[in-house]
């Protein structure tokens, strides 16, 4: 029986040189190595990497201004303010013109009843809401944009340029305000129909929404200007590429 191999554990043993066929006694130190005595493991829960918000949550997430100067903080208010007012009178506007459009087509499916002043409504609230949610973009500062070039460009030097283009902007709607109260002195020179809302009470709504348009740029670039002076660059919302 001798040369007799045992594969119990880890070592590889013989048989004692005595001959009665049994392995050598095992120290007590020894550890086996089969599946059943090792441990069970904790059980982890499998962890998730955090969401990354999406364009659409950050675009919209509100910034917080905290590096605005005194001048900066009332010109902001004045500009939150203005905007909120042209929020409620859009919202208003949307209202009647759906309002009214819808009922004119109900009465006219079902009693054959038509709002007379249905066009006038439908023409002058929609010019007016094109012109008043461009005041509001101008206020949000989410009109269209193209950034291939300022965004190759550092904080600092993308404020300088956005002061050109206010400026730039500021004398485009100046000539649109012009142009609109040249539209107004045409229009009163025409005999008005009697209608709900007249050609030149349509008319009235150029000037004044590129008034708004201008004023919301003016109050922009002074918050800018006020940034320069301080040299502080502001926050700026996600740049989407469009």
């Amino acid at each position: 029986m001798r040369g007799v191999r045992f594969f119990t554990y880890d070592a590889q043993v013989t048989e004692e040189a005595d001959g009665d066929g049994k392995p050598p006694p095992v120290p007590d130190d020894a550890a086996p190595t089969g599946d059943s005595d090792i441990p069970a493991t904790r059980k982890h829960e499998a962890l998730e990497p955090p969401a990354r918000p999406s364009t659409i949550e950050l675009r919209s997430s509100k910034v917080v201004y905290t590096d605005d100067g005194p001048l900066a903080r009332q010109v902001r208010k004045i500009d939150t303010y203005l905007g909120v007012i042209e929020q409620i009178v859009l919202v208003t506007l949307m209202s009647i013109v759906v309002v009214v459009a819808a009922s004119h087509a109900l009465l006219d499916r079902i009693a054959h009843v038509q709002i007379s002043f249905k066009d006038d409504v439908i023409r002058g609230g929609t010019f007016a809401i094109a012109l008043l949610g461009g005041a509001f973009a101008t206020h949000q500062a989410r009109h269209l944009a193209m950034d291939l070039i300022s965004r190759r460009m550092s904080p600092r030097a993308r404020l300088f340029l956005k002061v050109v283009l206010g400026l730039f902007t500021m004398f485009i709607v100046v000539l649109l305000v012009r142009a609109g109260f040249h539209a107004i002195a045409i229009e009163k020179t025409v005999p008005q129909a009697d209608k709900l809302i007249t050609p030149v009470r349509i008319a009235y709504m150029i000037p004044l929404g590129g008034g708004l348009i201008l004023i919301h740029t003016l109050l922009h670039t002074l918050i800018d200007l006020d940034y320069i002076a301080r040299h502080k660059a502001p926050p700026e919302r996600m740049r989407s590429g469009h």
